[in-house]
């Protein structure tokens, strides 16, 4: 998942370079038997298809199309900050800056999904984003 301007355009260079290599690639290896030129070609346009996926994504988030599903788990929830954050406007410096950490420490928080962090750490971050935690029991069966 892209999570900043920075690796957007980090995606969009990777995008660029597969395909050229995948032309350069169609070009030399007309020697090459055929399953195995497909079976290259295969999946070099896998890994095509991830990243302008990934970048299709960014792009949905950055207009603010977020749908969040209606219960969620809190590991779950933790996995959606960063699509939160990117639907919201907020950069990472942003939101690093309102909830008081450097931009490398939100980084790495995003980049666990958020599974080393205090609960007050976390808290902190729904707040900001507009959300607050609600805990509910489990029915017991009867």
């Amino acid at each position: 998942m892209i999570k900043s301007e920075k690796q957007k355009t980090r995606t969009i260079k990777s995008l660029e370079n597969l395909k050229k290599d995948r032309a350069k690639f169609l070009e030399i290896a007309k020697d090459l038997p055929k399953q195995a030129i497909e079976a290259h070609i295969g999946s070099m346009d896998s890994m095509i298809g991830e990243l302008e996926k990934e970048l299709k994504e960014y792009k949905e988030l950055k207009a603010g199309r977020l749908v969040l599903p209606h219960n969620i788990s809190f590991i779950e929830l933790l996995r959606f900050l960063p699509k939160i954050r990117i639907a919201q406007g907020l950069s990472q410096q942003k939101l690093a800056n309102l909830i008081g950490v450097s931009k490398q420490q939100l980084n790495r928080y995003e980049e666990h999904d958020y599974q080393n962090i205090g609960v007050e750490k976390i808290n902190m971050i729904l707040d900001v984003l507009g959300f607050n935690l609600d805990i509910k029991q489990k029915m017991k069966a009867a």
